[in-house]
């Protein structure tokens, strides 16, 4: 068994009247069999989309603790996620996002870029423990 320890945190002095300090920490029990990967993406439409998590790797109704980031650093090279047929979110250069998948059937993780020369994405997997 092994932990990832996550932290958010939100600060802002001008954003509002009163200035904004919230964090949050939270920590994942997940399996030892992590996953951190880094590919190229140069699929450039949904429908080419490279399938980089199966529901069959992880089991159905599981939960998976998911760390995606686009490592591009020029302008305007998005990824965009697709979980079963569904774009999710849109990732611009140096952008990221954490969130916990839950495996259903027919719900791969997929993504594309909108670039063909290819965009690099860093992402780390681990199944949570019940």
């Amino acid at each position: 068994m092994a932990t990832i320890n996550t932290r958010l945190s939100l600060q802002s002095k001008n954003l509002f009247t009163n200035s904004l300090n919230q964090r949050v920490d939270k920590a994942y029990s997940v399996t030892s069999e992590v996953l951190k990967r880094t590919k190229n993406i140069t699929a450039a439409s949904s429908g080419a989309a490279e399938t980089i998590l199966t529901v069959a790797e992880y089991g159905a109704d599981k939960s998976v603790f998911v760390f995606l980031r686009n490592r591009s650093t020029k302008t305007d090279k998005h990824i965009y996620v697709i979980v079963g047929s569904q774009q999710v979110m849109r990732l611009s250069p140096g952008q990221y996002t954490l969130f916990p998948w839950r495996t259903e059937s027919g719900d791969d993780l997929k993504i594309y870029g909108n670039d063909a020369a290819g965009i690099n994405i860093e992402y780390l997997v681990g199944k949570m423990n019940a």
